[in-house]
């Protein structure tokens, strides 16, 4: 590699090198926070594996008997379970602008679950006026309309449809305390704004069970949250309301802390591989791609010269053009020849680089380095015969314009002369 190359090089391995290194740092992560669960979930709950949907939601703790199950005409169908989950929002703002509002830490009781196996039969999309949502009837008959649109298409300030369900299928349901105070029914609009499907459980849903008496004063719990907001001390007070909450879970049957459940730890062991095999292929591409880049615009070209070599010594195909030495002389003589090699840079007197000129012999390479202070010539004692795979390395600006394919080494000495010019651009 010449020397005006090496800084250029160098550069570009560190700046290249560094982006690889975040991705192998940042691309699993991704894949495993953005990607990958939406799937996994998706093939649980077509297998009917609803607790392993349930804790990739990742409640805090959860009851296993489902609150609501009922199955569709057709397939399909909704799943709801007693859970509690934790605002995870680290831009949430300061808990005084905000006293009506639950902030990042603090912790709300909620039904959550799935609409599974509907996809194809449940219209949700459309950029016109979207009628699509969830309308629960409370004990008292008082109807409350959810949403249920989380993405907007094109970008008109409305929500569109649900990604979840163009995605992978499903349709992730959490219905809070803080929106209603019990569940008779559930009747869910299309995109028309008529309603596709109903669901209602055996008895109305109250937030009210031995799971929601586990996490008994939340709100004192959620009032510490504020207050280690607002930079006091609150800790030792809610490790200790977290320590009642695992052992009241513990003592109660059929209910479980997420992370302490054995399908979680699968689901994250299967997450995590899933993670890796999309993102190791990504990263090794990635190398492969810097390599091959550097090696054609700042390297040597090993890998044209490995083609060369490969295709035109080891397949023995013939060089477009090439000719069969037509002196017997040329072989078979057991002598040495002093070749000179000048570049002719009359065109280019602006020309003041180095260069060099490769050629390959019995498979050992011939280098002729040529500079300026030599006046571009450079002499070498080489056994007669033919010299071939030639490679010239010059700034690209520049070509030679006549440097032979072969180069047939005879006689006790001779002299070539390489006209170098200007590329067209």
């Amino acid at each position: 590699m010449k020397k005006n190359r090496i800084f250029p090089a160098v550069i570009y391995f560190i700046f290249t090198f560094g982006i690889g290194v975040v991705f192998s740092l940042t691309l699993p992560g991704y894949f495993a926070s953005f990607t990958v669960p939406a799937d996994v979930v998706a093939e649980a709950l077509g297998r009917g594996d609803f607790v392993t949907g349930l804790v990739l939601t990742e409640p805090v703790g959860f009851a296993r008997e489902p609150a609501l199950k009922a199955s569709f005409e057709g397939g399909g169908g909704v799943i709801l379970y007693e859970a509690v989950m934790e605002v995870f929002d680290r831009d949430a703002v300061d808990p005084d602008e905000t006293a009506d509002k639950l902030t990042h830490g603090m912790l709300y009781s909620c039904y959550t679950g799935f609409v599974y196996g509907m996809k194809g039969r449940y219209d949700v999309f459309s950029t016109q006026k979207n009628g699509t949502s969830l309308k629960v009837t409370q004990a008292n008959g008082r109807e409350i309309t959810l949403p249920l649109l989380d993405y907007d298409q094109n970008g008109d300030g409305s929500n569109d449809g649900i990604s979840n369900f163009l995605q992978s299928g499903f349709i992730l349901l959490e219905i809070r305390k803080e929106d209603v105070s019990s569940i008779r029914s559930l009747a869910f609009t299309d995109r028309t704004g008529e309603i596709a499907f109903t669901a209602s459980p055996e008895e109305d849903l109250t937030f009210e069970s031995e799971f929601y008496d586990c996490f008994a004063d939340m709100g004192a719990y959620n009032e510490l949250v504020a207050r280690s907001a607002r930079g006091e001390d609150t800790a030792e007070a809610r490790n200790a309301y977290v320590k009642e909450v695992k052992e009241a879970l513990g003592a109660a049957p059929g209910c479980e802390v997420t992370a302490a459940s054995a399908e979680y730890a699968a689901a994250a062991k299967e997450i995590g591989r899933r993670a890796n095999q999309k993102a190791i292929p990504f990263i090794i591409l990635y190398f492969v791609a810097i390599y091959i880049i550097a090696d054609f615009l700042l390297g040597t070209h090993f890998i044209i010269r490995f083609f060369q070599w490969f295709l035109f010594k080891v397949c023995k195909i013939p060089r477009k053009g090439q000719k069969s030495p037509a002196k017997g002389e040329v072989f078979g003589h057991d002598y040495f020849s002093t070749v000179t090699l000048t570049l002719d840079v009359a065109e280019v007197p602006e020309f003041n680089g180095s260069v060099q000129i490769k050629y390959t012999f019995g498979g050992e390479e011939v280098v002729f380095s040529l500079l300026k202070s030599d006046g571009y010539t450079a002499t070498q004692r080489l056994k007669a015969g033919v010299y071939v795979n030639p490679f010239i390395d010059i700034d690209r600006t520049y070509a030679p314009l006549d440097l032979p394919e072969n180069l047939e080494v005879e006689g006790y000495r001779m002299e070539k002369t390489i006209k170098i010019v200007k590329r067209e651009v």
